[in-house]
């Protein structure tokens, strides 16, 4: 039976893909896919991303996502983004990418192996969402978001497209993506960090309604050096009906109401509040909004631990990978910048000018 047992390790060892055939077939889907693709510029961070994508209108959507398409020569491209489907490029290379799926954890030491960074999402038994085969090249800036089929693409893709590419290639650089939302006054940034339903996304909608600016919702990435500053990645912002309705009032959107897998409204905020999106700010404050229902929106300083310890757990659960310089760069971040509880109000004019009096003024 010993024996037995070896003799299946040994077999499954000989069947184990080899790293090199890994790099090979991200090599081969990419150049193939680049040839048929839509592709698309944008401007993240700092960086230039082309965006190859299967269609003018996802290279359309995913790129006034992330901000708009850049149309002016900027030379060359920092990252190359691919999203598609191994058979619309006929390889029977790349359509091996499928058995990948199959490895689980097994999957990311392969892609360590190769020099790669990758995940991979396993399907469970009631047919959840997962995330697509995903994989980046440090040394080239490639990436690669693989399906079998685009139906096959979780629901939350489009709403933060290529977040995990953003994340690895920013990472790479010494930045950092955060789960964080913000607003700004006069190039001077708050930043929101907590976990979901503690109000960061309806306090960044109440501000840009009363005339502050934002440089992101949901995902945003931060320098630390040689001053911090935040940096725009998706323009745009997600809230549900309910806090859509307590901020805008009798204001109608330009669209119906469409709610996204969260059951939230996804609205670019330029449509609505013009000139709401900033490119980068200084970060001068990072606050864990509580949701007090007070008279009067109040700021109280907070242990940089604590802090640490909200931001991280929604963080790292939402960008895998990277974690342990992730854990250095919020370590020495929450060191550097201010940290603050603020008790929300039920007035959302009254939390925008108690924003814009602390980012103009300084603390209370």
């Amino acid at each position: 039976m010993i024996a037995d047992a070896l003799s299946g390790v040994a077999q499954s060892e000989a069947n184990r893909p080899r790293a090199d055939q890994l790099l090979d077939a991200l090599d081969l889907f990419t150049a193939r896919h680049a040839k048929r693709a839509h592709q698309v510029r944008v401007r993240v961070a700092g960086l230039s991303i082309r965006l190859h994508m299967p269609s003018a209108a996802m290279a359309d959507l995913y790129a006034r996502r992330l901000g708009g398409a850049i149309t002016t020569n900027t030379g060359t491209d920092d990252l190359h983004f691919h999203l598609g489907e191994a058979p619309t490029v006929g390889s029977p290379d790349a359509a091996s990418l499928a058995f990948y799926q199959s490895l689980g954890p097994d999957f990311e030491r392969l892609a360590g192996e190769a020099g790669l960074i990758g995940i991979v999402g396993r399907p469970d038994a009631y047919n959840n969402p997962t995330e697509p085969c995903t994989l980046f090249n440090p040394r080239t800036g490639v990436g690669v978001q693989w399906v079998t089929s685009l139906a096959h693409l979780p629901p939350w893709d489009a709403g933060s497209p290529f977040r995990l590419l953003i994340h690895w290639a920013t990472a790479q650089r010494g930045m950092r993506m955060m789960h964080a939302s913000s607003l700004v006054s006069g190039h001077r940034a708050m930043l929101f960090v907590g976990a979901g339903g503690s109000g960061k996304s309806g306090t960044t909608l109440a501000g840009i309604s009363s005339g502050l600016q934002t440089v992101g919702d949901d995902y945003v990435v931060v320098t630390a050096d040689p001053v911090p500053r935040v940096h725009r990645v998706h323009q745009l912002l997600k809230q549900d009906p309910a806090g859509i309705q307590r901020v805008l009032g009798p204001r109608e959107l330009e669209k119906p109401l469409a709610l996204n897998w969260q059951g939230k409204v996804e609205i670019d905020p330029e449509l609505h509040f013009r000139g709401c999106m900033a490119e980068s700010a200084v970060v001068v404050a990072l606050v864990l909004p509580r949701i007090a229902r007070a008279d009067q929106t109040t700021f109280e300083p907070l242990r940089p631990q604590d802090l640490f310890h909200h931001a991280a757990a929604s963080m790292w659960q939402q960008l895998p990978g990277a974690q342990k310089s992730g854990f250095v760069f919020a370590t020495a971040l929450t060191r550097r910048v201010p940290t603050w509880r603020m008790n929300l109000s039920n007035d959302p004019s009254e939390i925008s000018r108690a924003v814009r009096q602390f980012l103009d003024n300084g603390a209370p």
